[in-house]
C-alpha cells in the first residue's frame, strides 16, 4: 500500500471539504441573515456542496491512475471528506457561524 497517496488523498479530500464549507457560508451569510439555530440547515447545504465538489474532483483525478492505486486515492480522499465534515460540525462551528454576518 502506498501510503503517501492515501495522506495526500486525504488531505485533498479534507482541504476541499474545509475550503467548500468555509466558502459556502460566507456566501451564505453575505446575502441571507443566516441564525444560530439555522446552523444545521446551511450546515447541510454546505456539507452537500462539498460533497459534490469532492465528487467532481475524484471524476476528474481518478482516470489518471491505474489498479489498485484508484482504489487507494478514493479511500483517502472520501476519508479526508469525512473528516472535513466532522471538523466542520465539532471544531470549526464558531468560524463558520462568524463567516454568516
Amino acid at each position: 500500500m502506498d501510503v503517501t497517496l492515501i495522506l495526500k488523498a486525504g488531505f485533498m479530500g479534507f482541504v476541499l471539504s474545509a475550503g467548500v464549507l468555509i466558502l459556502v457560508f460566507y456566501v451564505v451569510g453575505g446575502f441571507v441573515t443566516v441564525s444560530r439555530k439555522n446552523f444545521v440547515r446551511v450546515f447541510v447545504l454546505a456539507a452537500v456542496a462539498s460533497f459534490l465538489a469532492v465528487y467532481f474532483f475524484l471524476w476528474y483525478r481518478i482516470s489518471s491512475y491505474q489498479g489498485p492505486e484508484a482504489q487507494i486515492f478514493l479511500a483517502g480522499c472520501v476519508g479526508g471528506w469525512l473528516a472535513g465534515i466532522f471538523s466542520g460540525l465539532t471544531t470549526m462551528k464558531r468560524l463558520l457561524l462568524s463567516l454568516r454576518r
